[in-house]
């Protein structure tokens, strides 16, 4: 057998990216960070970047539980901050500031930081005094997303730009949906078009317009279909849920209209892990049919049955990770106050540990729903060729 030789110039598959690709990313995510950190002109609340800082101590509260006693200290800051927009830019201010020595709900500044300034008053003498209400971060955020998308760009090439496009479609498709939420529209009803929208356009643009994007796109949202029926008939039979707890829900709420919100979460929730599966199954099956493999529904089913094996334990331990960071900080804060753990469990991160568990009945759904659509299809297709022939 003659051995296969690669072209002059050639190296093997992998991830070759040339040095001066990476040197032009990294001056532009640089410049995207430092331009960022110039466009206080763009905002129309004040802004101020802090050249000098006086630190007090406020006092101390002490409080406990039935085991530990805590003790919290407080600070005032004294800053003297430079404007960087409005009216009054290259004037200084002094802003004051209250922090906390945990800094769970207030932040401690220091010379350099950037800040947002409320209540900008200047007064006879012409001084100008305000209170700092947050940091300005958007030069770390934009400079994290120049980044990620250059890396698309980098490794992925055509795709990763494919992807980039998707990502900023379904981005604008979930903020006209949430649009339409405000305007009293049912979340549930508009998620279920959107969902479609999602899975159709990432399957497309990561994998073309084929019969394995086609196969794909129906079993996930068969799998998606089930996993959300399973909750509703859950949410309708198993009693009344106390929503109290449910991050940034709009009180006074509806029983009706917090279980859409809920249903609507599990649908979009467990779409990203259920599409992996999907997608693995039916490659698996499409391989076995283009390389000419045993296709008795017997094997394929075996086939999917190991390769499912072997995905589910990854893709549900992903979810209680993804599910559990969220929580953490709450968990972590709830048990330093004494707040025993099935309290914990039951009342705050109740929401965390229903997302995780009907994702990961997705997950495992979306085994048999991809293999029965794909092994049926291509069954179906290597019999047409057989008749045909």
């Amino acid at each position: 057998m003659k051995q296969q030789t690669l072209p002059a110039g050639s190296s093997r598959p992998g991830i070759s990216i040339p040095f001066s690709k990476i040197l032009i990313w990294l001056l532009i995510v640089a410049a995207v960070m430092v331009g960022a950190r110039m466009d206080a002109g763009l905002y129309s609340g004040d802004i101020g970047r802090v050249i000098s800082v006086t630190d007090h101590a406020a006092g101390t509260k002490t409080g406990g539980d039935d085991n530990h006693d805590y003790t919290e200290h407080y600070y005032t800051q004294t800053l003297r901050v430079r404007l960087l927009n409005g009216s009054c830019r290259g004037q200084e201010a002094l802003v004051s500031n209250e922090y906390t020595r945990s800094g769970v709900y207030d932040t401690k500044y220091a010379p350099g930081n950037q800040i947002f300034i409320g209540s900008l008053t200047k007064n006879k003498a012409g001084d100008l005094s305000g209170t700092a209400s947050g940091m300005k971060r958007d030069w770390l955020i934009l400079g994290v997303l120049t980044a990620l998308f250059g890396l698309f760009l980098l490794v992925g090439g055509r795709r990763g730009a494919l992807t980039i496009f998707s990502l900023i479609l379904n981005m604008i498709a979930f903020a006209f949906v949430l649009h339409l939420y405000t305007k009293g529209y049912n979340i549930l009803i508009m998620m279920i078009p959107l969902v479609i929208f999602f899975t159709w356009m990432l399957l497309f643009f990561m994998y073309g317009r084929n019969e394995r994007t086609k196969l794909a796109f129906l079993a996930t949202l068969t799998a998606a279909s089930l996993t959300t029926l399973i909750a509703f008939i859950a949410l309708n039979f198993g009693g009344r849920i106390d929503y109290d707890f449910m991050d940034y829900l709009s009180q006074p709420y509806s029983q009706a209209d917090a279980n859409m919100i809920f249903l609507s979460e599990i649908l979009v929730g467990c779409l990203g892990a259920v599409m992996d599966v999907v997608v693995t199954i039916v490659a698996t099956v499409s391989e076995i049919a283009d390389t000419g493999g045993d296709l008795s529904p017997k094997s394929l089913f075996r086939t999917c049955r190991t390769v499912g094996d072997d995905l589910v334990g990854t893709m549900i331990s992903l979810m209680l990770f993804t599910n559990m960071a969220g929580a953490l900080p709450i968990i972590l804060l709830s048990l330093r106050n004494g707040i025993a753990f099935h309290t914990i469990l039951r009342y705050n991160i109740f929401f965390d540990t229903a997302r995780f568990l009907t994702g990961s009945i997705g997950v495992v759904l979306a085994i048999p729903a991809a293999s029965l659509v794909a092994v049926r299809h291509y069954r179906m297709r290597t019999q047409k060729g057989g008749e045909n022939a």
